[in-house]
């Protein structure tokens, strides 16, 4: 296999809080209903960074 540079990982995009499958995905990361996740991602923005840092706080 060899390492593609042009092809990069949008693992550390920004959650789109609007589509519905990525706050889907936050919820099931999460174990939280879907209208919470939608709830947290209005509220703290779509940065991944300040999410998963609310949800450790928040445990």
């Amino acid at each position: 296999m060899t390492d593609v540079k042009s092809k990069t990982s949008l693992d550390r995009k920004p959650v789109a809080g609007e589509e519905p499958y990525e706050a889907a995905a936050f919820a099931r990361k999460y174990g939280i209903p879907q209208s919470e996740a939608q709830t947290i991602i209005k509220r703290y923005g779509p940065s991944r960074r300040k999410l998963d840092s609310y949800m450790a706080a928040r445990s």
